[in-house]
């Protein structure tokens, strides 16, 4: 589904670093982009809130762009609005779950029933996180205290 999603329409949330993003299957997302500015000195250009207003869909609705380069994939839009509004668990929250309970990925792996496999892929960023996961990490901590 994440592949053929695309960026039908984009607005900034006025007083903040912030967009409304329409999506081509209908729905709607804010997606608050403070930590990202923060997180990625190449975007620090849109701290600047005349700057972040220029911002536009780019070309086919794969991202939005503020022009000079400065862009962000439909993907990472997607995954942020996931995380954000609770659909999905994000990365760093799986990984902290892991640590704090001194689990390995084969450990996690059993605790949750899930393949190795499965939980590289979920600890490294490369799939999303289904809520029921974030779900279980929590149901097992309150077993395990």
């Amino acid at each position: 589904m994440a592949s053929k999603l695309r960026i039908a329409g984009v607005q900034p949330v006025a007083g903040k670093h912030a967009l409304t993003v329409d999506w081509n299957n209908g729905k709607r997302h804010i997606v608050d982009l403070s930590d990202v500015l923060d997180q990625f000195p190449i975007l620090s250009p849109l701290k600047d809130p005349e700057r972040f207003s220029r911002v536009t869909v780019g070309e086919w609705g794969f991202d939005v762009t503020w022009g000079d380069d400065l862009e962000l994939a439909a993907s990472t839009l997607h995954r942020l609005a996931l995380e954000q509004s609770g659909e999905v668990m994000p990365t760093w929250e799986f990984k902290q779950w892991m640590a704090k309970n001194n689990l390995s990925l084969s450990a996690a792996a059993v605790e949750l029933g899930f393949t190795r496999r499965t939980i590289t892929a979920y600890s490294s960023g490369a799939a999303l996180i289904p809520k029921h996961v974030a779900l279980a990490c929590r149901g097992w901590e309150y077993e395990h205290r």
